[in-house]
């Protein structure tokens, strides 16, 4: 595989091997690749935490929120730690 990159990520990835960060060119791409990845699966999961609270939005199921009261269990609650 080639691949173009532009110079300030090609700078990048010398510097982080001649810093002795990574043994090579390709185990920069590697790691950043698998990061990428890493953050995907997260995003997914996070989605599929969401989905049921979305879904009921969607049903109409949802209430607004009274940020006054908010505001008030909040108060009491940095007043009950001595804050």
């Amino acid at each position: 595989m080639v691949v173009s990159m532009p110079p300030e990520l090609d700078a990048f990835i010398h510097q982080a091997v001649a810093a002795g960060m990574f043994e090579s060119e390709e185990a920069v791409i590697v790691a950043g690749l698998r990061l990428l990845q890493e953050r995907e699966h997260a995003l997914e999961e996070l989605r599929e935490e969401l989905r049921p609270a979305l879904d009921a939005l969607d049903r109409g199921e949802g209430k607004p929120l009274d940020f006054e009261e908010i505001k008030i269990r909040g108060r009491r609650r940095l007043a009950a730690e001595g804050r």
